[in-house]
């Protein structure tokens, strides 16, 4: 997964083409708009990384009394602009500036944020809401979403690496296939972000972590994981493991889940291939593995993935 830092992270949110892709995942802007229309109604809003502001105006449209849009990169000055020409200078107030850093003149009751990045927890961005909630939301006010599970399950790459590997077996009548395992040594360096069909997993999948928005502290972002048991469903050659995740919202039955099978997002889902592959039969029915997202000690806007295969013995 590429490196991300502070500067880096905030300039690439400057960029419009990447909240192009953002805008146009309709499964996401579906599942946030359903949840805010359904709990901002005369309440007090804070967006955290409001971004172009798509969430702040669905806020402001679903009748919230006061919005309060954060957002730290330079798309910033342009929201005045964004909110002007929707009609909602009197809702929306933009605060350019970190979540940490900025200044609300009242508490909230509501605050919303899509901080979600590849397998959940790539950027960190959920370190700053959980800072905003502490400084502005209410005792009883909601998180939007409220909560965040992690899911894994092994998963069969055969197209894929049929696509990736063969290739190298004739290349205009050339066998340079003495280059495979180089080339597969590089790919397990580095999770996949790819599609993964229903179809290609192994095992019903299992719940690697859970995270509570309302109540989980900076610090216990710093690793979450655990162990995930799967028993063989069919038959097929591992050759890693698929991750996804699921966010639910209070007070309304959306649910935003990048699951293989459901309408593809943005996030698509995330591989991680094995350096050695398994077999699933029906001899060889569990297949379990511990999973940790852990942040990374040099770049904290990074998320490492530590997996680890247990035998049945362990």
């Amino acid at each position: 997964m590429q490196e991300v830092d502070d500067e880096s992270y905030f300039n690439a949110y400057a960029d419009l083409d990447v909240h192009e892709l953002m805008l146009r995942d309709t499964a996401r802007n579906a599942a946030f708009r359903a949840a805010i229309e359904s709990v901002c109604r005369g309440k007090v809003v804070l967006d955290v990384g409001a971004g172009t502001g798509l969430l702040s105006l669905y806020a402001a449209r679903a009748g919230a009394l006061r919005v309060y849009a954060v957002e730290a990169s330079g798309l910033a000055t342009l929201l005045p602009d964004v909110v002007a020409a929707n009609g909602f200078e009197n809702v929306i107030s933009v605060l350019h500036g970190r979540a940490e850093e900025v200044e609300l003149p009242e508490q909230v009751d509501v605050l919303v944020s899509e901080w979600v990045g590849f397998h959940l927890l790539h950027e960190s961005m959920l370190d700053s809401v959980v800072s905003a909630r502490a400084r502005w939301l209410k005792p009883d006010g909601l998180m939007l979403p409220s909560e965040a599970r992690v899911f894994a399950a092994p998963v069969n790459m055969d197209a894929w690496a049929t696509e990736h590997f063969q290739f190298w077996t004739s290349v205009d009548g050339f066998d340079l296939s003495a280059f495979v395992p180089h080339v597969a040594a590089a790919a397990v360096q580095e999770p996949l972000v790819m599609l993964v069909e229903a179809s290609q997993l192994l095992a019903p999948p299992c719940r690697a972590a859970s995270i509570d928005c309302a109540t989980v502290s900076i610090g216990e972002l710093s690793e979450t994981g655990g162990l995930c048991r799967f028993r063989a469903s069919r038959s097929g050659i591992v050759h890693g493991y698929a991750l996804w995740f699921e966010l639910t919202f209070p007070g309304c039955d959306a649910v935003l889940s990048n699951a293989p099978g459901q309408p593809p997002t943005h996030w698509k889902q995330t591989v991680v291939l094995l350096p050695e592959m398994l077999m699933a039969t029906a001899e060889v029915t569990t297949l379990d593995c511990s999973l940790v997202l852990r942040k990374d000690r040099l770049l904290p806007r990074a998320c490492e993935i530590e997996l680890e295969v247990l035998g049945q013995d362990d």
